[in-house]
């Protein structure tokens, strides 16, 4: 079977256009995924602007779930999600999804050359400039480290990544694969930004330049981060705190720790173990 022999189950009849995320809102949004009766957003009430938020919570909370209804890989079961105060629905697929740059956690390298996992990302951006910028994005994701490893083979943005197809290409580490995602997410256009969990495998020093980089290039436009490491928190201008599919708390994080509640609790088991760790 091929591809095309997939339905795509989600109904894309949407015919308004969409030339830049301003605001995003859910309002009493439900949602089970097809074939099971547990819920995992419940009740789901959220304004959003043009601002950096954080989606916080234990895994299974229900954070990388709303990424994927606001994308539309599913539809809710019940309310509505509205995207400059219109239903989602009224946009095409096309449309909408054009409009945000996604990186997930299980986002994928592909085994073609570098310039190609740039260009595949968005491939009607013009030729022009290019290199120029994939470079930008490469430097935005401090992928220095990679791009020496191409010098080396003398081939630059035309070096294989790995050997599948190229026995003169180049074999990347975990946190190398993951800055190169990130690296392509930066590069992709976009008027909104999706992060779900984009440092899990780099380095302190690495994870700790690229959100450098993120505060710089979020400035002014919409978007949205998951993480489980509160020392990257500082980043958003508005925190959300899900638990069991709900949203139990929701500010910037000095109100959330001047509050002492879900997230202050959660905080502060991370700063102990940090503590612990550092005297051991």
């Amino acid at each position: 079977r091929t591809l095309e022999h997939f339905k795509n189950h989600i109904s894309d009849q949407g015919t308004e256009r969409l030339s830049q995320v301003d605001t995003i809102e859910f309002n009493h949004v439900y949602f089970a995924y097809p074939g099971t009766s547990t819920p995992v957003l419940t009740d789901i009430n959220l304004f959003l602007k043009k601002e950096r938020v954080a989606l916080v919570g234990l895994n299974g909370s229900g954070k990388s779930t709303f990424i994927k209804l606001l994308l539309r890989m599913y539809d809710p079961d019940e309310g509505t999600i509205l995207i400059n105060g219109r239903d989602i629905r009224e946009y095409s697929l096309v449309e909408l999804r054009s409009n945000f740059s996604v990186y997930f956690q299980s986002m994928k390298n592909y085994c073609f050359t570098l310039k190609e996992n740039f260009t595949i990302a968005d491939d009607d951006q013009a030729e022009e400039n290019v290199d120029k910028r994939i470079l930008t994005a490469l430097d935005l994701a401090q992928c220095e480290d990679i791009l020496q490893k191409t010098r080396l083979r003398g081939r630059g943005l035309n070096t294989s990544i790995t050997r599948l197809f190229d026995h003169e290409g180049i074999e990347l580490s975990g946190g190398q694969y993951q800055k190169l995602s990130i690296a392509r997410t930066f590069f992709r256009r976009h008027t909104a930004l999706i992060l779900d969990e984009p440092s899990s495998n780099l380095d302190p020093i690495a994870e700790d330049q690229i959100f450098q980089s993120l505060r710089c290039i979020t400035k002014g436009k919409l978007t949205i981060f998951t993480t489980h490491r509160f020392s990257n928190v500082s980043l958003a201008d508005r925190i959300i705190v899900f638990e069991k599919g709900k949203i139990v708390e929701d500010g910037s994080q000095r109100q959330l720790l001047a509050k002492k509640n879900r997230y202050y609790e959660m905080f502060n088991i991370q700063k102990e173990k940090y503590n612990s760790d550092e005297k051991s």
